[in-house]
């Protein structure tokens, strides 16, 4: 007996509707249907106009969709001044019997993975499978969003610099609370700027004027420290000689008689010999006191080692007075 013939007009529309959807899901997932444009050129699926795109690529799609967000972080260039003030390149020099002391402040750089602020927003949106098992992934960021979010992160940190820089300069108890109160506007405008520049990027190249920038911040650090006049005691000649050069490195003067007093002590225990080395442990404390209160104290765990004895003595003065401009800044600077 013949089959009747089958034709798409006996099958119901709702059946037909479905068998629709079947093809084209089937269709999108064929790799006949050839390399979709956004892999080569990310912004023909979302213009550059609106959107920030990039794409990602490996072999499993989590990640392809890691490394399309990082490429997308990577526009930003994220990257956060550590906390740390190098203070090595002062130069000391002396005029008509003054000594004057220039601090050529230099800030380290280290690159940050601060992508989970600068990225909130950001999506995969589009996955392809290519021939032979290479996937790709495009990330997206709206721009629109992202400038209101780096807007309402520079209005807050302008907030917050404002009122560090005007409590270190008229409400601070101590030069203690004063300098620690800088430092923190010294981050907090480094911040800033950062999240300026990421407006920039998303903006147009509009961004928002700042009342500050680091450079005036640090020159408040300086004044500040120059602006002290500190007695140094410690328990013998070099100690106090080697206290003395590192607050002339950050600028610090240093006189006969003063309320502010600094300190310093090195306690070593006994060497120790581990097979063909030797070692010598101990720590290194400085005290900084107004009269007789202690307004900052702190302690740094020292460690050196020498296939020679001998050595060891000038290797701990050594590591001591490479470190010691940044202690003593860190303690007057203490929270």
């Amino acid at each position: 007996m013949p089959r009747p013939d089958i034709t798409l007009n006996q099958f119901p529309v709702p059946l037909l509707l479905l068998l629709s959807a079947v093809f084209s899901v089937l269709s999108a997932c064929s790799s006949t249907g050839g390399k979709p444009g956004w892999v080569d050129q990310p912004e023909s699926a979302y213009p550059a106009a609106t959107h920030l795109t990039a794409v990602g690529s490996a072999d499993d799609r989590d990640t392809a969709a890691d490394r399309a967000l990082a490429n997308l972080a990577k526009i930003f260039e994220v990257a956060v001044q550590d906390s740390s003030m190098d203070f090595s390149s002062a130069q000391v020099s002396h005029a008509l019997g003054q000594q004057t002391v220039a601090n050529e402040q230099k800030i380290t750089r280290t690159v940050s993975t601060e992508a989970r602020q600068v990225l909130s927003g950001a999506q995969v949106v589009e996955y392809w499978e290519s021939e032979q098992g290479r996937i790709s992934a495009l990330a997206i960021l709206a721009k629109q969003p992202a400038a209101s979010r780096f807007q309402q992160a520079i209005a807050g940190l302008d907030r917050e610099v404002k009122n560090l820089i005007d409590y270190a300069t008229q409400k601070a108890d101590s030069p203690v609370a004063a300098l620690n109160a800088l430092k923190r506007a010294r981050l907090a405008q480094i911040k800033r700027d950062q999240a300026n520049r990421n407006l920039m990027i998303v903006a147009q190249g509009r961004g928002i004027p700042s009342p500050y920038d680091t450079a005036a911040v640090e020159t408040l650090i300086r004044n500040a420290l120059g602006s002290m006049k500190l007695q140094v005691q410690a328990e013998n000649n070099s100690l106090q000689a080697e206290i003395q050069q590192a607050l002339a490195t950050l600028g610090v003067p240093v006189v006969e008689q003063s309320n502010l007093k600094l300190s310093g002590e090195l306690d070593v225990a006994p060497v120790e010999q581990k097979q063909a080395w030797y070692w010598m442990r101990g720590s290194y404390e400085l005290v900084f006191r107004d009269g007789t209160k202690v307004l900052a104290k702190q302690r740094w765990p020292v460690k050196v080692s020498s296939t020679e004895v001998n050595l060891l003595q000038q290797r701990v003065r050594d590591e001591i007075n490479s470190k010691l401009p940044g202690y003593v800044f860190e303690l007057l600077s203490s929270q």
